[in-house]
């Protein structure tokens, strides 16, 4: 099953390469695009991504501080490990391996650092609808394109739908614990004490990741680092943009942000190859600010100042770290029950 996805993942991302490459009527128009992006835009846009692993890092450091004392390092290689895992392996698998280096590096449990990642991916979804409601508002769609606005109304209803719903999910657990512990018991009854023994103990570990739930003020904090952290994806955006000789306002960055994160969530290949390409290059069209042969070179300088640096400080990391990729996926994997062999 697990491989099957794995297929599914690596087609999509070949259609959206498709679509993407299919708008480029001059392939000459699309060489001189990226000879002519300028070099202050290439510094600035780089620059802005790691800007944005350092306040990510931030904020996750302050979700792990409300539970454990640990080194900012840890959350910051941690971090930066997981982009690494993200761009290389299939099933977004780097969300598990950053949880493992902090857990090997910290020497705490697994569960509730993966815990705090749950909670600060929640943080992030509903950030990124606030800035999806905003953009509805801010932003004038031509006629022709009144079709986007239908479907980012669509999964701005949907993924708010998910987020509450998760939220009430992780706060029932929270706050009623024992109840949960005795449903989870009782579903996993049939598959013997040794399975059953584990899920309860794994439980209660992922529900000591869940304090912060119990500290308005910090979740309040959070909160603002969400906002924060996406505002700061703004600068590489406009910086690209400008390079390319494109005049990009606020309300286009935001367009792009919120464009960029639903790019992300589709499960396509690993590092979201095609579909941040064709979407973003779509999104720009709409806007009205490139030609579509600097829109789709847009799309690819700013998904390379992304990925690539990323890519080699992860390795670069997780060299010094002593690990080896496929053995952190390993692991990773190893730290949850496998349920196909269940």
């Amino acid at each position: 099953m697990k491989r099957f996805r794995v297929w599914i993942g690596l087609g999509l991302s070949g259609i959206f390469i498709w679509l993407a490459l299919r708008q480029v009527k001059d392939w000459h128009l699309l060489v001189s695009a990226f000879q002519g992006l300028k070099l202050w835009a290439v510094g600035l846009g780089i620059l802005g991504y790691f800007v944005v692993f350092l306040f990510r890092a931030w904020r996750w450091h302050y979700i792990l501080l409300s539970q454990m004392r640990l080194k900012f390092s840890s959350s910051f290689i941690g971090l930066i490990i997981c982009y690494m895992a993200n761009n290389l392996l299939p099933l977004r698998a780097g969300e598990l391996v950053r949880a493992v280096v902090v857990a090997r590096r910290e020497k705490k449990s697994f569960s509730p650092v993966f815990a705090t990642v749950v909670v600060e991916r929640i943080f992030d979804s509903l950030a990124i609808l606030l800035f999806l409601a905003l953009t509805l508002l801010w932003i004038e769609i031509p006629e022709q394109f009144e079709s986007l606005r239908a479907v980012m109304r669509k999964g701005g209803i949907a993924g708010l739908a998910l987020a509450l719903i998760l939220i009430i999910v992780l706060y029932g657990f929270y706050y009623f614990q024992d109840n949960f512990l005795n449903w989870a018991k009782s579903l996993s009854k049939p598959f013997g004490k040794k399975i059953q023994g584990f899920v309860l103990k794994e439980l209660e570990k992922f529900a000591q990741g869940l304090i912060i739930l119990g500290k308005p003020t910090r979740i309040l904090v959070v909160m603002m680092m969400s906002f924060l952290v996406w505002l700061v994806n703004l600068i590489p955006i406009w910086a690209v943009g400008a390079g390319f000789g494109g005049s990009f306002g606020f309300g286009d960055c935001l367009l792009l942000v919120v464009l960029g994160a639903f790019s992300a969530s589709i499960p396509a290949a690993p590092g979201f190859w095609g579909t941040f390409h064709w979407i973003t290059s779509e999104g720009i069209k709409v806007l009205g600010v490139l030609t579509p042969e600097k829109a789709l070179a847009y799309a690819i300088i700013l998904h390379s100042f992304y990925f690539f640096p990323s890519t080699l400080l992860g390795l670069i990391l997780l060299w010094k770290e002593g690990y080896s990729l496929g053995e952190l996926e390993s692991k990773a994997r190893q730290t949850q029950p496998d349920l196909e062999k269940i």
